[in-house]
């Protein structure tokens, strides 16, 4: 009591200070994060100066110790007393987006804008984290940038020969050559002439225009193209399609959206996938910017991993002025290039995955067959994981991704057979080390088996593994999951039989034989509680005047129900005490 008497209010405030700071740590330790924030607030108040560098310190711990919530929560109370600190509030967005909180981090990213409408490292956050791509300030920016020198669009390869334009471009230029050279021998053939026959002034003309002709330099225009185009397409009806596919890409490259137009008129979604990405071009070449954007939006919305129309939509963007909508695609566009190694179609990368798996590069292979998976929804690319898995001996991964191709075919046999054989694998090893009575770690091997597939077999065996260690609880554990088992098979088959039944049944009454139908109902009438069954017959009965035996019947209903909710009652006294126990 005296010492406190003698104390400054100096020396008072201090021992405050550092009583809540104290208490804010230790909550931060606790994962109490509110509580922290309150007692550091109560420091701040107290003495700004000397606390303010303490919790930047302590910022800078939790982030070096990887506790982004404990860094967020400092640095939220910190942002409240230093409210114009907009590198703060743009690290704290960086914070809440690597913890998945958009919400919060945009509002951090658009706090730090207010503050400094020029900090572009928060300019850029903001972007990436509407289009929920996980980048950061100038990797952020840079990621932006690898599309300065990017054309007004960027368009899908051409079909078949990606040489094509060059091909077509050399053909033309040799035809025009060929074509100025046999000028070229004519008008030399009638200079010869006129001059044997001393026609002068004649020669004089040819000349001149001899000279002309040497003078002109053969170039191929867009529309000496797009002519050939026309005329290859005439002559070939089998790859019609692809050369006007082809044609409508080198319209859009050379900004003609009328011919593009033309071409894409008689080509339907059916022959392309891109069709829509031209159309949407189409309309920005002819200044219809809003439907241009609007149609890329939708189709972004069926799909939003396509980087085509990604990039396009961010490059319209770009062209319109629309600086932050033109960044939150582009930079979308380049986390997901960055993704499929910069291509830009998904089915380049499987044809990429393909060959290198054909050349033996497994690892390789698996990195893009696992991209193509998270935007391609086919099995097929699951079962080429699971071989890869199987091949390099990953059983585990092996098992999760037959499992994926059940989910997406249920009737796949693949996934069926490739699940038993994994499974045997491990029963096979299991045997073995049975055999060598190594029964813990056949244990290990039969449990791997059962979390591929819960063979009864399987865990029958398990259960006599156990009793050879002594183990009656798993023993026990695991001959109760055979029965189990067993008797839902069991239960499968009667149900199997009983709908056959309930469609013969359906049969007779149908051709109106009443009485064939009654004996087969009451037979499923027998097999199982069943309402609708039981007013089935009830109204039998009855249509059939058949008085004592639809009493009978709603007196054996009666008794059924009791009994069923017996045993319901029974069932779950026995697993409460289970849970007991």
């Amino acid at each position: 009591m005296l010492d406190d008497l003698f104390k400054s209010s100096e020396e008072k405030t201090r021992l405050k200070v550092e009583e809540h700071f104290k208490q804010g740590m230790q909550h931060l330790q606790d994962k109490f994060y509110n509580q922290a924030m309150i007692e550091f607030k109560k420091a701040m108040e107290l003495n700004q100066a000397e606390v303010y560098p303490r919790l930047l310190k302590e910022l800078d711990n939790a982030i070096s110790g990887g506790e982004i919530e404990a860094a967020l929560a400092v640095g939220l109370n910190l942002l409240k007393e230093k409210k114009d600190d907009f590198m703060l509030a743009n690290k704290l967005g960086n914070y809440a987006r690597e913890m998945k909180d958009y919400k919060q981090a945009e509002g951090l990213y658009k706090m730090s804008l207010k503050i400094n409408k020029n900090f572009e490292p928060a300019f850029y956050n903001l972007a990436a984290s509407m289009a929920r791509v996980d980048i950061y300030d100038e990797a952020a920016k840079g990621a932006v940038s690898k599309f300065d020198k990017s054309g007004n669009y960027i368009l899908p390869d051409y079909k078949g020969d990606s040489n094509i334009i060059e091909k077509m471009t050399n053909q033309l230029a040799e035809k025009k050559k060929q074509e100025v050279d046999n000028r070229m021998q004519q008008l030399i053939s009638k200079k010869n002439e006129a001059e044997a026959s001393s026609n002068t002034i004649a020669a004089s003309e040819i000349k001149h225009e001899i000279d002309l002709l040497k003078g002109i330099k053969v170039e191929i225009k867009v529309d000496d193209i797009l002519e050939e185009f026309d005329a290859i397409i005439q002559k070939d009806p089998e790859n019609q399609k692809e050369m006007i596919y082809n044609m409508a890409i080198y319209a859009l490259k050379n900004n003609r959206p009328e011919d593009a137009r033309r071409a894409i008129n008689v080509l339907s979604t059916q022959d392309n996938e891109y069709l829509d990405l031209l159309t949407a071009i189409c309309l920005d070449i002819e200044g219809k910017v809003d439907e241009a954007t609007d149609k890329l939006i939708r189709l972004l919305g069926k799909n939003e991993f396509n980087r085509y129309n990604n990039v396009n939509l961010g490059l319209m963007y770009k062209r319109a002025g629309k600086k932050f909508l033109s960044v939150k695609y582009l930079i979308r566009t380049a986390y997901l290039l960055e993704k499929s190694g910069g291509l830009y179609s998904m089915k380049e990368l499987v044809k990429v995955a393909n060959q290198v798996y054909a050349e033996g590069k497994l690892k390789k292979a698996l990195g893009f067959y696992l991209i193509a998976v998270t935007e391609i929804f086919d099995p097929e690319l699951w079962i080429k994981i699971g071989t890869i898995y199987i091949e390099i001996k990953n059983f585990d991964e092996a098992v999760n991704a037959f499992k994926e191709v059940l989910k997406l075919d249920p009737e796949s046999n693949i996934g069926d057979d490739k699940l038993n054989e994994i499974h045997n694998y491990y029963i096979d090893k299991g045997e073995q080390l049975v055999h060598a009575r190594k029964f813990k770690a056949a244990v290990d091997y039969y449990q791997k088996a059962l979390k591929v597939l819960k063979k009864p077999e399987t865990f029958k065996a398990a259960a006599g593994i156990f009793k050879e260690l002594g183990d009656k609880d798993s023993e026990n554990a695991m001959l109760d999951e055979w029965r189990k088992i067993l008797e839902d098979e069991k239960n499968k088959e009667l149900e199997r039989e009983r709908q056959e039944l309930i469609k013969t049944a359906k049969e007779f009454m149908q051709k109106k034989n009443y009485l064939k139908a009654i004996q087969v109902y009451e037979q499923v009438f027998r097999m199982k509680l069943d309402k609708n069954i039981f007013l089935q017959l009830a109204a039998l009965y009855k249509g059939l005047k058949r008085n004592d035996d639809l009493n009978s019947l709603v007196q054996r209903w009666s008794k059924m129900v009791e009994h069923d909710e017996k045993m319901q009652r029974y069932e779950k006294e026995m697993a409460r005490q289970q849970s007991t126990d």
